[in-house]
């Protein structure tokens, strides 16, 4: 089993977001998975994101992505 909690803060100047995730496990064999691909995501211009509830169609959460960091 894995379990992941997250959690959003927003105050007047900014906001602070964390997440974490357990693994639990029992003494047993374990089925062979699938590997899930990571999912590669390029940002190269500005956006707006939300993270909704959909069951009831609530926004949490929105944020914008003004411009990529510079190059180190």
């Amino acid at each position: 089993k894995f379990r992941s909690v997250a959690f959003v803060l927003l105050f007047d100047l900014g906001s602070e977001a964390a997440a974490a995730t357990a693994v639990i496990m029992n003494r047993c064999s374990a089925s062979i998975a699938r590997k899930v691909s990571p999912i590669e995501f390029k940002v190269d211009r500005p956006f707006l994101f939300f993270i909704r509830e959909t069951k009831q169609d609530l926004v949490l959460f929105h944020g914008k992505y003004v411009s990529p960091p510079a190059a180190s």
